[in-house]
Order: C-alpha cells, then structure tokens, then sequence
C-alpha cells in the first residue's frame, strides 16, 4: 500500500514549507488547521477485503475488549484523545476485530497529528462493515484528516468499497444471523428483549457477511417484493411473559404435575413491542419510519397484489391457538397503519415468539392443496411430469421452489411434528422426467431458496444454511452458525413443534446481557460461525 512513502513524502513536505518559512516568515501566510489538503496527493489505497467472515464478529458486547472500548468511547465524547487512544489500542490487544476501537483510534491518531496511522485502522472499520461506518466519515473529529493527502486517499477507496459492496451485495445469499443465542428474559411480564439478529448478505466467492440492517439486533425475518428495489425488515425489543393471575395459580397448584404439562395451561409469550421497517435497497437507506405494531402472539409481514406491504397481528386464544388475524396495509410515505380486508400475501414470514417461518404459495406448481398448513399428494410443473411424494406421501407447501428456467424443483415431505421418530426429508426433482434425488432428512422445516438456476439454499435444521449444486448432484458449500441462521427468519425451533404440551421456556436473561447503542462509532455488533 506504499504508506512508508507516503509518510515520508509527507515529511518533506513539511521540512520545506519550514524552511521557507524561515527564511522569510513575513511573507508566508500561517496555516490553518483546516487547511492541511495542500501538499502532495497519497498514492491510492488497494482494496482491502470486504466484509467479515463470521457474525460473531459483530459481539463486541461479550468480548474480552468491550471494557476498555467503553473507556474509550467515555474519553471520545469528551474529546480526551490522549485517553481515546490509550483505551481504544487497549480494546485491540484483546480483540484485534473490534471495528468500534478500530474507528475511535482513527479519529484519535487523526486528531494527534499522525494521519498516515489513522488510516489502516480507519479503512478495516469501512471494509468490514460500510453501511455502519462510511456514514461516519463525515464526522468532525475527521474534517482536518480528510482534507489531507491521506484522507483523500481513504475517501477515494470508500468510493470504491460502496460500488463493490453494492455489487457483491446483489449477487450474494440474503439471510438473518444471530451475533450470539436467543435468552428469554429472567422475569416475567413485559422486558427487553431481541432476535440478537440481523440481516446479512453472505458472497460465495469471498466467503464474507455484509452486514445490511443496524438495528440493535433486533431483526428476526424479512420479505422482499417482486420489484425487488425494497425490502421490509420485521424486528422485535420486547416480549411479554404474562404473570399468571391468582385464580390460574390456584387452579395449576391443585392439578398435578403431569396434568399441568399436558394441557397447555401455560400463558403463551407475546411481542410486547415488534416494529416493522422498509429498506430501500439501492443505498440501503430506511425507506419509513419504523412502525411499531400492537402487542401481538402472532405477527405476519408480506407483500400483497401491487407490492402493497400488508401487516397482521393476532392474538393468543390458548397456548397455541390465535384468533382472527387483523390486517393492515403500510403508507410508504407515513408510515401509518390502515386497516384492509385484503387476501393474506402469498409471500409472508410468520413470526410468534416460540417459533416462524415462512409462507409461499410456490409460482410454476400445479397442485391441490388441503390441511394447515397446506400440504399436497402431487405436484408438477407446466412443463413437466406429474411428481409423486414419497415417503409421507405429501409435500408442505412452503418447502416447494422452482429454479429458475424450471428445471428442478425442490420440495419437503410433511410429517406429524409430534410423531415419534418421524423426520421430512428434502428432495430435488428433475421436472422433465419427474425423477428425484434426495438430498436430507432431518428435523427441519426446509425454508429453500434458488439462488440461480442450478444451486439450491436450504435449512438443515441444525444450525447451517446448506448449498446444494444440481449440476454437480452434490452439496457445494455449508454455512454454520449455532447461534442461528436462517434463510427467512430466525425461529427459536428449526423444527415444527409439536403442540400437544408447551415447550420448556428457559430463562436466561436477556436483561443480564444488555446490547449496546448503535452510533456512529460503531458500538455494537453480533455472532456468527463461519461457512465451511
């Protein structure tokens, strides 16, 4: 990167304008602080590598570094950049990734006269996370660094690093990633509370995340439109374990134990406080305000007959059971809520705080669907041979996928959540001859995804997002992460529950483990495990 030239170049500069000014001191103006772009332009900057190659990466909160950053962000907002440095260079020696401390000592070492320093360290935090710190360069504290060779260097590469993010970006498998697992909150009635998540675009060439929401890490699905120039974000930061009242405990004392855990007694947990938000997808920009939604056991978000974002919430009747969802359309402009009769989108993720997934009525299918969730006996493609399911006998709707051109189709067979020792199993069918490769069995739901006409995205229920290649007839790629990773949305359960008793809840306490404000310096992050 030719920086040992620059620094030198640099300091030449300076000798000579010294010099001269000695010579004849009444001649030369002073020169301002502001005006420190004169002077020989920086050789440009290589492009660094984009992106991060875990989510995790984004855990500040939890790492060995987090006390001193927070030091180190006191000292920033009193402009104490001795003390910034100190603290910030103290944050890397325990986790060299900390983007947040990578972005305060570029602002310190800028601030104290060592520009050339501030820029490795003012780069990584661009590169790996664009969206959150190219906004930043902007600030104050960098006016006088950006006006010098070095930051106009830094600035021509940021350039660069928005027109490569933007392309990798629209190229790369969109999913939601957890920066570290779900924890119920410890208490019970309305607390803080988030997915942990956040969107992400992972590109297959690098093997690298591009982090596209800031959010606190409250993201848990999201869906796009057809027109696909939008996407709307559904997030969470609060949930609602109700207290039981007197007369509940009264009746779950007098029962016994195996009695209580069989009828489903339980209060279900509610979102307290969802909010949903689109985001215009060129500049990845909020397209409205977010818009918080009512208390909700159930919470569904997709796109109806003209992109129109539709909304619905419902509530709890039982453990497991909603009453009649209300739907509502969004004002892009406002952000206000109306009230519709519309037709639930065909495209929608389904979220409730025990579990979600996502809802598709598969386009190119021919098929007759009965139950809820809906499942059919056959299927077939407009130009393709009827295809029979095997092993259950029926596919859930939401699993089936047609690649694009429609060579193949992807679908899952369905089974009884609460059948022992049943699992569905994934398959990939050739739709001209209608014959089948089977791919997984586990206990999954199978959200799948076209990425292109030959490789296939789907959830294998353990943790990883796999990447199946038709051309080749085997798995190309994996991408693990126990914290959660999910094509469409974060699920607490990988698999459909089974609803005759409610789960175990175990309480952890997100109020324990508080996350971060997001700022401008970059505060907060999450977890992720690295594709394989």
């Amino acid at each position: 990167m030719h920086r040992p030239i620059l620094i030198a170049t640099s300091i030449s500069s300076v000798l000579v304008l010294a010099l001269i000014g000695c010579g004849n001191k009444s001649e030369t103006p002073v020169k301002a602080k502001d005006d420190a772009a004169a002077g020989p332009a920086a050789a440009p900057l290589a492009m660094p590598p984009l992106g991060v190659d875990q989510i995790k990466r984004f855990n500040f909160i939890h790492d060995a570094g987090q006390p001193a950053y927070d030091k180190a962000a006191a000292a920033y907002r009193k402009k104490d950049w001795a003390a910034v440095r100190t603290q910030a260079e103290a944050a890397l020696a325990k986790d060299p990734m900390h983007l947040g401390a990578h972005r305060l000592l570029a602002a310190a070492l800028a601030q104290t006269g060592e520009p050339a320093a501030a820029v490795d360290h003012l780069v990584t935090a661009v590169a790996a996370d664009y969206l959150q710190y190219a906004p930043t360069l902007a600030d104050d504290d960098l006016k006088s660094f950006l006006a010098s060779p070095h930051g106009q260097s830094v600035k021509a590469l940021t350039a660069k690093i928005h027109d490569e993010y933007g392309r990798r970006i629209a190229s790369a498998l969109w999913v939601v990633g957890r920066r570290s697992p779900f924890k119920w909150p410890k208490d019970l009635g309305v607390q803080a509370a988030t997915s942990r998540g956040e969107l992400y675009a992972f590109d297959r060439e690098t093997r690298h995340f591009f982090r596209l929401t800031h959010t606190d890490h409250q993201v848990v699905g999201f869906v796009r439109p057809a027109s696909g120039s939008e996407v709307a974000i559904l997030g969470f930061d609060k949930i609602d374990r109700p207290k039981p009242d007197a007369k509940s405990d009264a009746k779950s004392a007098a029962k016994s134990e195996a009695e209580a855990d069989t009828t489903g007694a339980e209060a279900p947990p509610l979102f307290a406080r969802a909010w949903v938000q689109i985001y215009d997808t060129a500049e990845w920009r909020p397209a409205t305000p977010r818009i918080n939604l009512p208390s909700a056991r159930e919470v569904t978000v997709g796109y109806g007959a003209g992109d129109q974002l539709l909304v619905s919430t419902a509530q709890a009747t039982g453990r497991w059971t909603v009453a009649e969802p209300v739907s509502s359309s969004v004002d892009r402009t406002t952000g206000k809520l109306t009230k519709v009769a519309a037709a639930p989108a065909a495209l929608r993720v389904m979220v409730s705080p025990d579990e979600g997934h996502v809802v598709r009525i598969p386009d190119g299918v021919v098929a007759a669907w009965t139950g809820d969730p809906p499942v059919t006996a056959s299927l077939k493609t407009a130009a393709g041979k009827p295809i029979q399911i095997p092993e259950s006998g029926v596919a859930s709707q939401h699993s089936i996928v047609v690649s694009p051109g429609g060579a193949h189709v992807a679908f899952a067979t369905a089974v009884d959540p609460c059948a022992k020792g049943a699992a569905p199993s994934l398959y990939v069918t050739d739709a001209r001859t209608g014959t089948y490769k089977h791919l997984l069995s586990a206990k999954s739901r199978f959200p799948t995804r076209w990425l292109d006409a030959a490789v296939l995205a789907y959830e294998d229920g353990d943790g990883a997002i796999r990447l199946w290649d038709a051309t080749t007839g085997r798995e190309a790629m994996r991408l693990e992460d126990r914290s959660g990773i999910a094509l469409d949305v974060l699920s607490l359960a990988a698999a459909p529950l089974c609803k005759q008793a409610p789960p175990t809840v175990e309480a952890a306490g997100s109020g324990d483990e508080p996350l971060p404000p997001e700022d401008g310096t970059g505060s907060s992050s999450g977890p992720v495990t690295s594709p394989q």
